[in-house]
């Protein structure tokens, strides 16, 4: 896997716009260019509810990223200088995870699907 160096420009949550949750990080990468980190569904269709609901992967994954970058909310991401991990190159990039610089206190990479095929089932 490789890793880019990047700046997160803003961060968050939302959900009013489909109605279904997400998160999101919208990180300049020291090459010039800027990509949009995230945008994974954190909540799943019940059938027998007829309506989204929350999912353990959703909370897991919003509680490791505060954990792994270090903050108390989305809010406090912005200007963090990360590493993000992904396939890929140029445009064709596919972030697959994140971590803080060692000399910022980081060390700990997390890895999206990891923690998603751990709490990923409804």
């Amino acid at each position: 896997m490789d890793r880019k160096l990047g700046k997160i420009k803003s961060a968050g949550l939302e959900i009013k716009d489909r109605g279904i949750l997400n998160f999101w990080l919208s990180v300049d990468y020291e090459d010039g260019c800027s990509q949009c980190v995230g945008n994974f569904a954190l909540d799943a269709y019940d059938k027998d509810k007829e309506k989204r609901v929350g999912t353990a992967y959703g909370c897991e994954i919003i509680r490791q990223l505060l954990l792994t970058l270090n903050v108390d909310d989305f809010s406090e991401m912005k200007d963090l200088k990360v590493w993000i991990y992904g396939e890929g190159e140029g445009f064709s990039f596919s972030p697959k995870g994140i971590s803080l610089l060692k000399v910022d206190g980081g060390g700990e990479v997390l890895i999206f699907d990891v923690v998603y095929k751990e709490f990923g089932k409804l």
